[in-house]
């Protein structure tokens, strides 16, 4: 599953997660929008975000057999996207959404061996590009408000296109209170790579009586207990479940060209937000980063079919951001 998928997929979760509008279609429709570029700010006009995770050791196999081990002195990230909307009437919103991201990783201690995937002693680094429509309806079932979505994903690297995805799914607002709110849906993945083909989802945010802090728990993406911080900020603490994946290119005649790395992963921590204006939101995140499945596959190959897999000690790990957005409007509390 790789980083524009996961984007893509909290951004659907988030529209079902925060919803505190009026029964109407538009209530529900703009409130909604608000929502989700409040609690993702990938989902904002234009964000750029920069991130590292710290040192640690890792080992690997390949077809099952020991094969490389070492230390990844650094990993770095740096991530740019842009959210364009296309259209829009009372009910359903068309938006384009375009991708960057740069991987780099910076390997020491590795034993020169006579084939190697990409670790080597030194600093290898990575480009991907993706683009994507999605499409997004407001409706009703059984007389409860219920969100489509569809989203088509082209991606590629600095070699050219590679593949075209795909996912569908939909969320059911089960509950909606002055403080409470309980969504309950499913996506579908059209991508036989991806390590999570389909899954529930579900969602909770409740605000505590006679207090500031609120829990935001969405399956299976985070669980965050957040408050706010004067009136422009406001902090978090918890975990999140996200990816990082990035094609390969394998210049060996006995391998396929172009392989898929996938790189599941929980981050615990906190998280900082602070809008200095009307327009432009700053974040900070930090903590511990445990990786959960490290994997190459041949592209277009389901996940399972891997043929290189590793294992990476727990690290510390930080990311910066910032985040501008010309239609968005203060927050209220």
């Amino acid at each position: 599953m790789t980083k524009t998928i996961i984007i893509i997929i909290i951004a659907f979760l988030l529209t079902s997660t925060f919803v505190k509008a009026q029964s109407e279609t538009d209530s529900l429709k703009q409130k909604t929008t608000l929502s989700i570029k409040e609690k993702f700010p990938r989902t904002r006009a234009l964000n750029f975000e920069y991130g590292q995770s710290l040192s640690r050791d890792f080992n690997s196999e390949i077809f099952a057999q020991d094969f490389q081990e070492g230390e990844i002195k650094a990993q770095r990230t740096f991530s740019a996207s842009a959210n364009i909307p296309l259209y829009k009437t009372r009910k359903w919103s068309l938006t384009g959404s375009l991708n960057y991201q740069f991987n780099e990783l910076e390997f020491d201690n590795i034993e020169t061996t006579d084939f190697t995937v990409f670790e080597q002693n030194g600093i290898v680094d990575f480009h991907n590009f993706s683009t994507a429509l999605s499409s997004t309806y407001f409706s009703s079932l059984f007389k409860k408000p219920v969100i489509y979505n569809a989203s088509l994903i082209v991606d590629g690297n600095d070699k050219g296109i590679e593949r075209l995805k795909g996912l569908v799914g939909l969320s059911l607002i089960m509950k909606r209170t002055e403080r409470t709110t309980i969504t309950l849906g499913a996506i579908v993945f059209v991508d036989p790579t991806s390590q999570l083909p389909f899954f529930p989802t579900f969602s909770y945010n409740h605000r505590f009586k006679n207090s500031k802090w609120e829990v935001d728990f969405i399956l299976p993406q985070r669980l965050l207990f957040r408050r706010f911080v004067g009136e422009n900020g406001r902090f978090s603490i918890g975990s999140s479940f996200g990816s990082t994946g990035f094609y390969v290119n394998v210049d060996n005649p006995n391998f396929a060209e172009t392989f898929e790395y996938s790189q599941l992963e929980i981050k615990s921590g906190i998280i900082y937000e602070h809008r200095f204006n009307d327009y432009l939101i700053g974040t900070f995140q930090g903590g511990l980063q445990n990786f959960i499945s490290n994997r190459l596959t041949e592209k277009a190959k389901p996940t399972s079919n891997f043929i290189y897999e590793n294992n990476q000690d727990a690290t510390g790990y930080f990311k910066v951001g910032i985040s501008i957005d010309p239609f968005a409007g203060k927050k209220k509390k």
